[in-house]
């Protein structure tokens, strides 16, 4: 079994960079190395930040390799886009004047036009990065408004006075 002690010089620099933590990610991290480093076991770590007890030991073990630094190093890339920026800024274009209620209908449009596939939440993230957020529509009723109480009382009374004098006609 390692020995995950840290001396008090590293867990006071290690206090220092939680309380300067404005991610909660890079907090947690810090935390679990806090917890290691004061003697306590991977396995009891992990359950207290309801964590694997192998991230916790891969968090000590990327602070011995690289520091604070290579501890809070998020190393997560994401794809390259499928579109290239001409296609993109087209695509920023035809947005602009064109409505479209779902992501899998963008995402049909740009296969149609491009030939390039992507799965709804694929063609979400290419819109999020274009700056486009999902608003969900609003529904509007099928009548007209209801008229207000006054209103009502001229419209009834036109008719009974049309109904009126088309009966008296009438006879």
């Amino acid at each position: 079994m390692l020995d995950y002690r840290l001396d008090k010089h590293e867990l006071a620099e290690l206090r220092a960079a939680h309380r300067a933590a404005r991610d909660a990610r890079e907090a947690y991290r810090i935390n679990a190395l806090i917890l290691l480093g004061k003697g306590r076991a991977p396995a009891d770590v992990a359950d207290a930040l309801l964590i694997d007890p192998d991230t916790a030991r891969d968090y000590f073990k990327r602070y011995k390799k690289g520091g604070l630094d290579g501890l809070l190093r998020m190393s997560y890339r994401g794809s390259e886009a499928l579109l290239d920026d001409t296609q993109l800024l087209e695509l920023d274009d035809h947005l602009q004047n064109h409505l479209y209620l779902t992501a899998e209908a963008v995402a049909r449009h740009v296969q149609k036009h491009w030939g390039v596939r992507y799965t709804p939440s694929g063609i979400a993230a290419v819109l999020h990065r274009l700056g486009y957020v999902y608003k969900k529509a609003k529904l509007k009723p099928g009548k007209h408004p209801a008229p207000e109480v006054q209103e009502v009382q001229e419209v009834q009374e036109a008719f009974v006075e049309k109904y009126g004098n088309t009966k008296k006609n009438s006879d």
